[in-house]
């Protein structure tokens, strides 16, 4: 009887062992391989990123016709408003044709009205008055994006850059006085121009399908004549002589712009 109960209770011990070692093996089989998840995370495809969502705005293929309005910020000698147009094309989502004209409502500064008034000896500066601007553009816009509104719209937009060439049209201010005296009985206009180049940086908020939101900072640069200082003692003050100086307009325009299919 001993013997038996010794037998069974070995065989019993022996099938344990068996079953543990079985689910210890299973177990292991089980677990995660770290080494492999990090060589998979680090593989060269993973480093390799494309467009997750297709634009929900396209601009590829689509004519376009941008109206805006803006102030000349740098002329120290003028305030001047700009409006105008640009009319474009896109050939991709990135890169388009633009052209523009922009005409500008010039006067002369608080502070050289200022001067002329305070000036005893009659003495006015020598300045030109911008008049209108017309270029064309190659316009490459390779930023897009979109953000969230307080949580309550979804807002797309995009970002780039133009560069192009055109002509600036300028009036070049001769004041009139009294012959032989420093006395200002008026001022005259000579209208000049002057090729351009400029490069400009935009931004569009885009409403739906065909309308957005325009922002350009537009920098021009040229070359202008301008009538040397007038000490007021000459009949003519339209045979000063010229001094060419460099210009730099920088104008800041907001508008809208309509894509059409």
């Amino acid at each position: 009887m001993k013997a038996m109960t010794h037998l069974l209770l070995t065989l019993t011990l022996s099938v344990s062992s068996t079953l543990v070692f079985a689910q210890t093996e299973n177990r292991g089989s089980d677990k995660v391989d770290l080494k492999k998840l990090e060589d998979k995370y680090w593989a060269a495809k993973d480093d390799d990123y494309g467009v997750i969502q297709n634009r929900t705005f396209s601009k590829s293929g689509k004519p376009y016709l941008s109206l805006v309005v803006g102030p000349l910020v740098n002329d120290p000698f003028a305030k001047s408003k700009a409006a105008g147009a640009m009319l474009g094309y896109y050939f991709t989502e990135d890169f388009g044709l633009e052209a523009s004209y922009l005409t500008y409502d010039s006067g002369k500064s608080e502070s050289v009205s200022n001067f002329n008034s305070l000036s005893s000896a009659g003495v006015s500066p020598n300045y030109n008055l911008l008049k209108s601007a017309m270029a064309l553009s190659m316009t490459y816009t390779p930023f897009y994006a979109k953000m969230a509104f307080m949580n309550k719209a979804i807002l797309y937009f995009d970002m780039g850059f133009t560069l192009g060439a055109g002509l600036s049209t300028y009036d070049q201010v001769i004041f009139r006085r009294v012959q032989g005296s420093g006395t200002a009985i008026g001022e005259d206009k000579e209208s000049a121009s002057a090729p351009h180049f400029e490069i400009g940086v935009m931004q569009q908020l885009f409403l739906n399908k065909n309308f957005a939101f325009r922002l350009d900072v537009k920098n021009s640069f040229y070359s202008q004549k301008v009538k040397q200082y007038d000490v007021g003692v000459s009949g003519d003050q339209s045979a000063r002589p010229e001094q060419t100086k460099s210009a730099n307009d920088t104008t800041i325009s907001l508008g809208l712009t309509l894509f059409t299919n």
